[in-house]
């Protein structure tokens, strides 16, 4: 990705060079943008008939300076329920940088107000989804071409935004492929509105299921469109690889809600659920919160980059975005820095890594920087021999107060092993250990390893690693420590006198016993890795065991349950013989749902993935591509499982 290259006229309207056309009318940007997206749209109404607790989704072509994002949220706020949520989902293939961004809102008129929130959270350049989020307006910007970006979106359109260059000087962007998924995201009622009556517009749109209408222009432009979509709506189209054998998530409102697990994918998930309007309850099997893996005092918000835009990249790329605007809101009340963070170089693997990050441009410096070892010293307060990459939103947190934090306003029932899950006509039934029983409409998994003891959930692959973290006295020497250091193991600034440093790795074990043998790797690890920060022999103060939930590939599941049996027999088959394209889409299980195996970097997933499922249960537009809710699907593995018989059929 590259900025555009813009300028600005006498009266301050921004131009693009590379177009040689106006983002908007010289000096009437506001009553343009009112003129020609929210009125035609009837916004103003529309916002005001929302019910309690309703939704509605803009889609656009051509962020720009992002002046018709303003002017739809401030409408939103001025006109709409106090409950109702927004989503304004809007793309850009040449993004201003955010200095120019912030110049353009100085000079137009944008709101002052709004413009400075947008600024605060206008995203890295890097190609794809971003989320930005405004209490309880959210902003989808994805910067792509727009008929590849609405190819990997999952919404229904309530208002299209038309906007762009020009036909004539941006053909790129007036694509029949633009049209075909303006169509497939559309509803009986989705309005459109573009400031353009170009001839080959007015087709595409009619060809798309609109019914169109011209009125006058905004100001010299003779003409406009606007339009109601009339097409026949049918289901979305199911992607996946091959074709439809991934189940695609049905909305499902209805509001009691049972969350299992108190860690914190648990508690990012309630979070979410809650500021929805479920009635969220938390069921933990131990006798406080945080009990497990996410029980440490202090733990790294990071993410491990390669230099390619491969699924798992782009997912830590989002997600690390995602958990570094949340660790930056937190209150004092809960612990932690925003102090940034380096992957340190260990062997020379990760110095091959580290190098290739550097030759490529997908990562963008303000996200992350490959330093060498004197600037990082100088960055760090203490001496290293090697080079890293440095995170300057990166840090540290105390998961347990986290975790405490986000759950202050949700119940939660301690001491409630629940043993066993069962579909009714009516929702699900809950038993605990003691056979009591709780009655709820949808159930969330949130138990890391202990979900492959639900029955419907047996079949995840999911896998224990166990491990250790040791705190030891703080010196002169380790107080200096400005940042968070990762390698294979990590090392915290201190922290009330304390010095965290882990963790040890015990494959296929869930044993949270602690053992002095590996405090001492621990601190071997760090003297071997960083031996400027310790001076003598270190008092060991605690240490504490926790164990992680991974998948095989290294990507959370996200999403609907599956019967993983009746998947199996229903696209086996069809694969083998190349049909699966023909089958009916995959059922998934109503109202059970799973946010587990994230590993050793929950602190940076799970807020994303707590999102994403939100808006999966919600209904409403998901935060990151298609692409990427198929390779976070809980039912991926079933499938690939089915991919390997054809294979092994076919030798």
């Amino acid at each position: 990705m590259k900025n555009t290259d813009i300028y600005f006229m006498a009266d301050g309207t921004p131009k693009s060079a590379a177009f040689d056309d106006y983002y908007f009318s010289n000096g009437l940007g506001v009553e343009e943008s009112n003129y020609v997206f929210i009125s035609p749209n009837k916004l103003v109404d529309r916002f005001r008939n929302l019910p309690e607790l309703g939704h509605f989704t803009i889609a656009e072509t051509g962020f720009g300076t992002g002046l018709n994002f303003l002017l739809a949220w401030q409408c939103f706020l001025e006109h709409a329920p106090k409950t109702a949520r927004l989503s304004f989902i809007s793309c850009e293939k040449y993004p201003l940088s955010r200095s120019d961004l912030q110049l353009a809102h100085q000079k137009g008129p944008h709101n002052e107000s709004l413009s400075k929130l947008l600024q605060e959270q206008y995203p890295p350049l890097v190609k794809g989804f971003h989320l930005l989020e405004f209490d309880r307006v959210n902003l989808t910007l994805i910067l792509d071409d727009a008929s590849s970006a609405y190819q990997q979106v999952s919404a229904t359109v309530d208002a299209w935004f038309l906007d762009g260059f020009t036909p004539s000087k941006n053909p790129d962007m007036w694509q029949p492929e633009l049209f075909k998924q303006m169509s497939r995201l559309s509803q009986s009622d989705t309005t459109v509105s573009t400031f353009t009556s170009a001839r080959v517009v007015r087709d595409a749109l009619q060809g798309a299921g609109f019914s169109i209408s011209k009125q006058p222009g905004f100001g010299l432009k003779r003409e406009m469109v606007k339009g109601l979509f009339i097409g026949v709506c049918g289901p979305n189209p199911i992607t996946g690889w091959p074709s439809s054998e991934l189940p695609s998530p049905k909305p499902n409102q209805l509001k009691r809600i049972a969350i299992i697990g108190a860690g914190i994918a648990g508690a990012t998930t309630a979070f979410e659920l809650n500021k929805r309007g479920y009635q969220v309850t938390v069921f933990e099997q131990a006798d406080h919160l945080a009990s497990g893996g996410s029980g440490n005092e202090q733990g790294a918000v990071y993410a491990k980059l390669s230099a390619s835009a491969n699924h798992n990249t782009q997912f830590y790329i989002q997600a690390l975005v995602t958990a570094q605007k949340s660790l930056a809101r937190l209150p004092k009340s809960v612990p932690h820095q925003s102090c940034g963070l380096v992957q340190l170089v260990h062997d020379k693997r990760e110095l091959k890594r580290l190098n290739d990050i550097a030759d490529s441009d997908y990562i963008p410096d303000e996200l992350a920087k490959v330093k060498n070892s004197r600037e990082l010293s100088l960055l760090l307060g203490t001496d290293l021999d090697n080079p890293g990459l440095w995170f300057p939103e990166g840090g540290w947190v105390s998961p347990k107060d986290w975790v405490k934090y986000l759950l202050t306003e949700i119940p939660c029932k301690l001491n409630q092993r629940i043993v066993s899950i069962k579909q009714t006509s009516t929702g699900w039934t809950l038993f605990n250990a003691n056979d009591e029983q709780f009655e709820f409409d949808q159930v969330v998994l949130c138990s890391a390893y202990n979900t492959i003891n639900f029955t419907q959930t047996e079949h995840l692959p999911l896998n224990a690693i166990a491990g250790q973290v040791t705190q030891i006295a703080a010196t002169p020497t380790s107080q200096a420590l400005k940042a968070v250091i990762c390698t294979d193991r990590y090392v915290m600034p201190t922290f009330d006198n304390r010095l965290t440093i882990g963790s040890t790795f015990r494959l296929k074990s869930t044993e949270t016993q602690t053992f002095e043998s590996e405090n001492d790797d621990n601190i071997e690890g760090l003297r071997l890795r960083v031996p400027s920060l310790l001076t003598g022999q270190p008092k060991v103060l605690r240490a504490r065991a926790g164990v992680r939930c991974t998948t095989p590939d290294y990507l959370p599941l996200v999403g609907a349950m599956s019967p993983a049996a009746q998947l199996a027999d229903q696209f086996t088959l069809p694969l083998q013989r190349n049909r699966a394209h023909k089958e009916r889409p995959a059922a998934h299980i109503k109202g059970l749902w799973v946010n587990v195996g994230h590993g050793s970097k929950g602190l940076c997933s799970s807020h994303l993935s707590a999102k994403l499922l939100a808006a999966m249960i919600n209904g409403e537009p998901f935060p990151v591509s298609q692409t990427i809710a198929d390779h976070l699907n809980p039912n991926r593995f079933v499938v690939r499982n089915a991919m390997r018989a054809k294979r092994k059929k076919a030798l």
